[in-house]
């Protein structure tokens, strides 16, 4: 009888080990069958990862790598980091999985950590909610090449409660080490200004500068410079222009603005996805209401600035105002002239923020029913919440999706249009066509799916995906697919003035490239500048559309190749020598 009870009171840890336990049982049994968020995931940065791996370069300094026609290894993710240290060591799938669930671990642990660190002696009362409040926030299906990025936040936090408590050189050391599992341009920058802000706060408050807070920001900005050296290099002291400082952001008035930051502040956005709409932002709304109105109501109105629970309110519309100001072009310019180097950055990131802060909110609410004798409707409210979470489909919802889709295919009887993992990078039809046509390391571009499919394959290419490189081949290869782009109005903008997808487009279907497995186009026309192709040292075009006036452009059909295990059939052009 005390087991079975020691267990019932268990009940939140029974859950979180059966919900982690079908999630890798699931996505261990399909493999590399399972359906994975292709989005700025498996286009960018796995295949980025793989490139690496590819040509020996996670540590190599002074090399180019075979993708926009060769660029410095310098650009992509710098090697001190897990999530490079994953790819290093294993197979890419499995690396990929292991970030999955590091990332749930991480966010549950942190969370746990810091609700003991707040709560002290008394976390035992509040325990399910914080197991559940943990595991809510480990699985949200944020930005797969930054999720453990996203649940290091509670850790970060848990780290300067430490420091400012009792700066040990353990504490502080362990603060250096922090950007291993972060991220600069996503989440550092930001968090270096919160704590700035923090320990000018603290020192005004205290009446003296808060030296361990201070320290902390130097000890924290050097830890990011040391682990992502390349990109500080590139930022501070490399002057060459690269389209972020072309990037057009627009100019919004104010009816805009302010409709972006509502949107924002009840959808989230698609990288930091969070679900918080359907539970916890009715939940906090009336909450607020109840909260505020009842501090009115006893005139204790100064209390509404003190309570956390309005903090956590006020820092996500903060985030919020941040994320709609940086479509108002005098914001974005009064940033770029205080600090030059932040030209072309995105300030829309806070909102990444946002996906811990609702939970936050969530938890205290939850906490404060626990207080009021109602804990038995804050577990189901987590529990639900929870649920909202595991049955509910997004972009990056991989343990859904694979289910769902798989469920859904058994059912019809018949193939999803979404790719699976396999499917996407299709080895074995890449291997046998590299292998018939004698491919020898020759640039291509890809036409009617990403590029990440020939990079992923050992293909060098003049096309890519990445949101950081130079103005000058972004010029370069504009040449090449200017008579697409004459022919599209919507194909020059998204090319002119963002930027950041080098692809090859259609003068009249828009984005080819799109992952399904029926391909259906209304024209099938190269709109392409042959020579300007040739001159950039471009060989083949891989293309899953059969091109009608391939040899007006001076190409010749190599061949045709499929196989039943890939849904694409790939023509391979070969274009002629330059005169």
């Amino acid at each position: 009888m005390k087991i079975f009870n020691r267990v019932v009171l268990k009940w939140h840890w029974i859950i979180a080990i059966f919900i982690l336990f079908c999630q890798f049982s699931v996505l261990i049994f399909y493999g590399e069958d399972s359906y994975i968020g292709i989005h700025d995931n498996l286009d960018i940065h796995i295949v980025d990862y793989q490139i690496l791996k590819l040509n020996n370069a996670f540590f190599a300094h002074d090399i180019s790598l075979p993708l926009l026609g060769g660029i410095s290894r310098d650009f992509l993710a710098s090697e001190f980091s897990l999530y490079a240290l994953l790819y290093f060591l294993l197979p890419n799938f499995a690396a990929y999985l292991t970030g999955y669930f590091l990332k749930i671990i991480l966010a549950m642990g942190s969370v746990i950590l810091l609700a003991k660190d707040i709560l002290k002696e008394k976390y035992d009362r509040y325990e399910p909610i914080i197991v559940l409040a943990g595991l809510s926030y480990g699985l949200l299906p944020l930005y797969p090449g930054f999720s453990i990025s996203f649940a290091s936040i509670p850790l970060i936090i848990y780290i300067l409660r430490r420091i400012e408590r009792a700066p040990s050189f353990k504490n502080y050391a362990l603060l250096f080490v922090f950007p291993f599992i972060s991220y600069f341009t996503f989440f550092g920058i930001f968090i270096i200004g919160y704590l700035i802000f923090y320990t000018i706060y603290r020192s005004l408050q205290q009446k003296k500068v808060s030296v361990r807070l201070a320290g902390a920001v130097g000890v924290l900005f050097l830890g990011y410079a040391c682990f992502e050296y390349r990109l500080f290099l590139l930022m501070l002291f490399d002057p060459t222009q690269t389209i972020r400082d072309t990037m057009v952001m627009g100019d919004d008035g104010p009816v805009k603005i302010l409709a972006n930051i509502a949107d924002v502040f009840v959808n989230g956005v698609f990288h930091a996805y969070d679900f918080h709409k359907y539970i916890i932002l009715p939940c906090c709304i009336l909450y607020f209401l109840f909260l505020n109105v009842t501090y009115i109501k006893n005139k204790n109105g100064i209390k509404i600035f003190r309570d956390y629970f309005n903090m956590v309110i006020a820092l996500i519309i903060f985030n919020c105002i941040a994320y709609g100001l940086y479509t108002f072009e005098g914001f974005r310019i009064l940033i770029e002239t205080i600090l030059p180097p932040l030209k072309g950055f995105q300030f829309t990131r806070t909102v990444f923020f946002n996906p811990f802060l609702w939970y936050l909110a969530f938890f205290i609410l939850l906490k404060r029913m626990y207080d009021r004798r109602l804990k038995k409707t804050a577990n189901i409210l987590a529990l639900v919440s929870l649920l909202t979470i595991l049955g509910s489909q997004s972009l990056y919802n991989d343990f859904y999706n694979t289910v769902y889709t798989h469920a859904w295919m058994a059912f019809k009887g018949q193939k999803s249009e979404s790719l699976s993992y396999r499917e996407f990078y299709s080895p074995d039809l890449f291997a046998e066509i590299k292998e018939d046509i004698a491919y020898n390391g020759a640039y291509a571009v890809a036409y009617g799916m990403h590029p990440a499919v020939l990079q992923y394959n050992g293909i060098a290419t003049l096309d890519g995906c990445l949101s950081y490189y130079y103005q000058s081949y972004k010029e370069d290869f504009r040449k090449v697919i200017a008579p697409a782009l004459e022919q599209s109005e919507s194909a020059r903008i998204y090319y002119d003035e963002w930027g950041a997808r080098a692809y090859l487009p259609s003068g009249v279907d828009d984005t080819i490239w799109k992952p399904v497995r029926t391909m259906n186009v209304s024209d099938r026309q190269l709109y392409m500048d042959a020579d300007a192709f040739r001159s950039l040292k471009g060989k083949y075009i891989f293309s899953r559309i059969q091109l009608e006036n391939y040899e007006e452009k001076d190409f010749t059909l190599l061949g045709s190749y499929s196989d039943d295990d890939s849904p694409y059939t790939i023509y391979v052009y070969e274009a002629g020598e330059t005169e």
